[in-house]
Parts: structure tokens; C-alpha cells; sequence
């Protein structure tokens, strides 16, 4: 503030306010004329990424059209019940998924660069994150698209109801993604959109309990064998090619159709009103999430699965700020045990999205898929047990932590595992009626918390010795290990349910690999 009072901005001093065109096209022609590259290289690497597009597309549209042919053809009690439940399942469960992973980076995003540069300046700050907020609702709508139809092509439905259903969800998600962008607006606002994501992941799991509950309607009946002689198929398929034409489109149909209609013109009218008030997105939150995704871009490179949970958990306590400290209580061991409790009751929402996982095993239960129930309630148990050992993974990677807890780290680790593995058995106990006997959910437990432990108390990536060649250039050696770790030994203790052995050894050998894992020291270095 100078003498005569506060400095106003002159345009007539420093020019006019550009628009935020005319300032991308200047930076695009900027950019040009800086760049290393040829027309030639970049159409290699865009040849690669298409080509490899349609390879992947061609041969999962294969699989999904031969799974769609073979599910059409099931006319029993379970495949109609499944088509009935399993959107009840589906859709809030991408609804959920969609809010939340929005909501961790943004959804409206941009880089330090661009936030120190540009959103600062006067230029339009709607103008400039529009872009952005095109490419996200892009992104929306192309993985709901492809999401749901080819959920709705495993169900066996005809390509009428999969496009219907498909247009539907991805308009549904659209909007689900205009909400999380209201919601960027305010700390207020995105408290309760992740509250209405935690509800609609609990009204994922009603249906599916609902589903892997129900009574066999074949269990005590008699089926009889009765052989059909002197019948032409022929007629048969043709009666059926008639009666699909005629059923093409019926009531529901048409109302279906008119439902997607409405959600689409609702979903472009609500892009078109929400991005005229992108200005009131802070600048704050808008970086948060450009560094989050950068953070994430390079925990991707190093192949290192617990990295990509620490970033997130590093941005949700940089925007949380504090908490409310508690006295402890106990020593030595059963201190660290209760601050491991309260630390994960800190993030209650994690509890609700481990519970909320428990719609997977009921789910594929329902479906029919008895075999496979075990290696969904271990996988879907490990994403829920993981995140809950996150003072172990630093304690681990900090030797002055260690020191100062003084205790030896093959001690700390068996103190840490406490927590995660009461919750572990806490959430086999509740799937264990998917999962079937005692010694499959014994194992299945055992499997989550030696994998979830392991990949906790893994030691960082060597870089050390020779490069391995591959066309994605020179890669550590070290790396190739690091996705593998924690599933190897959830599959191992899976391997005696799998195999179909007895119950000695389907109760011996998880035991085993947890007596050995928690007798080791983790390695450090």
C-alpha cells in the first residue's frame, strides 16, 4: 500500500487481461518450437499405443462374446436370479469406486507449474481448468461404458440391453463425477459426498449377502432323466430366433431406453452448468491433486504397490492437519498395540471400505462360483487388511525408529501384526459362510495377514547390480520382484484349498508359513 492508497490494476499499465485461449495457443506455439522430437517418432509411439489397443480389445472382445454366448444359453434358477441381483450389486459399487478415486485426486487437477503460472494470474481460472475437467468427464465416461458393458455381456444379455445398460451406468457415473467436482469446491461438502460413498458401499453389500444367502431351490429335489427322441432342432431354433425378435423390444425395453435418454440430457446438461463455475475451485485443492498424481506416476515406476498407499495416506493427513491425541495406555508391546488401534481408528473410513469388501466373496458365491470363492475373499481381504499396517511398513523403512522404540524389529513386526490380524479373522469370521469350512476361512485368514505382513515389511527396491535389457529400456533387476510380494504367500496358504487336500493340510501349511514368517527378522538393507 503505497501514500495515496491502495495500488489498483491499470490495464493501461500492464495491457490487457489475455483470454484463455489465446494463452494456450501461445504456449502450444511455444512449446513447438522447443521440441526434440519428429512427426516420425511420435507417430511410432502413437502406432504402439493403438495397435496395442486394438490388440487387447480384439481378444477381450473375444473372451466377453464367448462368455456372453455361454451365459445366455443358462436358463436355470441361478443365472435369472443372478441377472436380477447383480445390479443391485454393480452400480453402487462403481458409483462408490467412482466417487472416491475422484475425490482422492481432485477430480479437477493440475501441476505445481500450471498453479503457480497460471492459476494464479487474472486470466479466467474456469477457462484454464476446463480442459481438464473435459479429460476427467472423458475418462468417466469411456471406463463406465466399457466397465458396464461388459459386466452386462457376463450376464448373458442381448446386445439391445447391454448397449442400454452400458449408456446408462456411464451417464450415471458422469454425474457421480459432476457431484465430486461440487464437491472439490468445499471441505464441507466433500465430508459428506465420501459419506455418501461409504453408504452406497454398504448398499453393495446388502444385495450380495442377500444373494450368496438364498436357499437352493435344487437341494433335496429329484431330477429325472427323460430322453426326447424323433424331435427336429431345427424347428427349435428358428421358434427361438422368432421369439427373441418379437421380445426385441418389449415395455421394459422402451422404458429402459427412455431412462437413458433422460440420464444422458441430464448428465450434458450438468456438464455444461458445472463447468461455468470451475473458478470457484481453490487453488490449493487443484494442486493437491496434480501432486498426488505425480506422486502416484512414480510409485507406478518403481513397481511398488505400498508406495502407491503411501502417497494417498501422506495427501489424507496433509489435508486432515491434526487429530485429537489420547493417552496410552500399557507398555512396552501392549502400548504399540494400543496406538496401533487408535491410529487405525483415525481413519474410520478405511474400516468402512474393508467391511464393504465383503461383498465380493458373497458375490462371486452368488454367482455360482463356489471354487473361486476363496481366492476372492483372499484378495478382496488383503486390499481390506493392507492399509491398516502402515506403521509397520515405517518402522521398516526408518531404522531410527526402530532404535528408538527399542525393541527388535522381528519383535515389532509380530506386536504390529496384532491389529491387522484380529481384523483379519474378524473379516474371514463374517465371509466364512461364503467360503464354506472352518480350515478354508483358517487359511484364507492366514493368507491375508502373512501376504499383507510381508509386503508391509518389505525392504525398498535394489538397484544394485546389472541392468536388465527390455523395450521399455534398462530395468533394475530388483524390480521384477516387488509386485509379487505379499501374493505370493497369500496364494501359497490358498494352494491346499485350491488343490482340494484334506483339512490337516489345509490347516498345516498356512500355520506353517506364519510360525516361519513371524520367526525371521525382516532384512533392511
Amino acid at each position: 500500500m503505497s501514500s495515496e492508497g491502495p495500488v489498483v490494476f491499470d490495464p493501461a499499465d500492464f495491457g490487457a487481461i489475455p483470454s484463455s485461449r489465446s494463452l494456450r495457443q501461445w504456449m502450444r506455439t511455444t512449446r513447438r518450437r522447443h521440441a526434440d522430437r519428429s512427426f516420425w517418432q511420435i507417430f511410432e509411439d502413437v502406432y504402439l499405443v493403438v495397435f496395442t489397443l486394438a490388440m487387447v480389445g480384439a481378444t477381450g472382445g473375444n473372451v466377453v462374446h464367448h462368455l456372453n454366448s455361454s451365459a445366455a444359453r443358462c436358463t436355470s434358477s441361478t443365472c435369472g436370479e443372478l441377472t436380477l441381483w447383480m445390479p443391485w450389486i454393480v452400480v453402487p459399487l462403481l458409483l462408490a469406486t467412482t466417487i472416491r478415486m475422484l475425490l482422492a485426486v481432485g477430480p479437477v487437477s493440475a501441476s505445481r507449474a500450471t498453479g503457480f503460472w497460471l492459476l494464479a494470474t487474472p486470466v479466467n481460472r474456469a477457462a484454464l481448468l476446463r480442459p481438464t475437467y473435459r479429460l476427467v468427464v472423458a475418462v468417466v465416461a469411456v471406463t463406465g461404458f466399457v466397465v458396464a458393458g461388459i459386466v452386462w455381456a457376463l450376464l448373458g444379455t442381448v446386445w439391445i440391453g447391454f448397449l442400454e445398460a452400458a449408456v446408462l451406468i456411464a451417464a450415471l457415473l458422469v454425474c457421480a463425477g459432476i457431484a465430486t467436482v461440487w464437491a472439490q469446491q468445499s471441505a464441507r461438502r466433500s465430508r459428506w459426498t465420501l459419506r455418501i460413498a461409504d453408504l452406497l458401499l454398504i448398499a453393495a453389500v446388502v444385495p450380495a449377502v442377500v444373494l450368496a444367502l438364498r436357499p437352493d431351490p435344487l437341494r433335496g429335489a429329484q431330477i429325472a432323466n427323460v430322453v426326447v427322441t424323433g424331435f427336429d432342432t431345427n424347428l427349435v431354433d428358428e421358434y427361438d430366433h422368432a421369439v427373441a425378435a418379437r421380445l426385441m423390444f418389449t415395455s421394459v425395453e422402451t422404458h429402459f431406453l427412455l431412462l437413458a435418454a433422460v440420464v444422458v440430457i441430464l448428465a450434458v446438461a450438468l456438464v455444461v452448468v458445472t463447468s461455468q463455475t470451475l473458478d470457484k475451485l481453490s487453488r490449493n485443492s487443484v494442486i493437491a491433486g496434480g501432486e498426488l498424481l505425480a506422486g502416484l506416476a512414480g510409485a507406478a515406476s518403481s513397481l511398488d504397490i505400498s508406495m502407491l498407499g503411501d502417497v494417498i495416506a501422506g495427501r489424507h493427513w496433509r489435508m486432515k492437519g491434526r487429530v485429537r491425541s489420547h493417552r496410552g495406555r500399557g507398555s512396552r508391546g501392549g502400548a504399540i498395540v494400543h496406538r496401533e488401534f487408535r491410529r487405525v481408528l483415525r481413519w474410520p473410513r478405511r474400516l468402512i471400505i474393508g467391511f464393504a469388501l465383503l461383498v465380493v466373496p458373497y458375490a462371486v458365491s452368488g454367482a455360482g462360483f463356489g471354487a473361486l470363492v476363496p481366492v476372492a475373499a483372499g484378495f478382496a481381504g488383503f486390499i481390506a487388511v493392507r492399509p491398516m499396517l502402515d506403521g509397520l511398513r515405517s518402522v521398516c523403512r526408518s531404522t531410527g525408529l526402530t532404535r528408538a522404540l527399542g525393541m527388535d524389529l522381528r519383535e515389532l513386526r509380530v506386536i504390529m501384526a496384532v491389529v491387522p490380524g484380529f481384523f483379519a479373522a474378524l473379516w474371514t469370521g463374517l465371509a466364512s459362510p461364503a467360503i464354506g469350512s472352518g480350515a478354508a476361512t483358517f487359511a484364507v485368514a492366514a493368507g491375508i495377514l502373512s501376504g499383507a505382513v510381508r509386503q508391509a515389511s518389505a525392504r525398498p527396491p535394489s538397484y544394485a547390480g546389472p541392468l536388465v535389457a527390455s523395450p521399455m529400456g534398462a530395468i533394475p533387476p530388483g524390480l521384477f520382484s516387488q509386485p509379487a510380494r505379499g501374493f505370493d504367500l497369500l496364494l501359497v496358504c490358498m494352494a491346499p484349498v485350491l488343490l482340494n487336500l484334506s483339512g490337516t493340510w489345509v490347516v498345516a501349511i498356512p500355520a506353517v508359513i506364519l510360525a516361519v514368517m513371524f520367526s525371521i527378522r525382516p532384512k533392511t538393507d
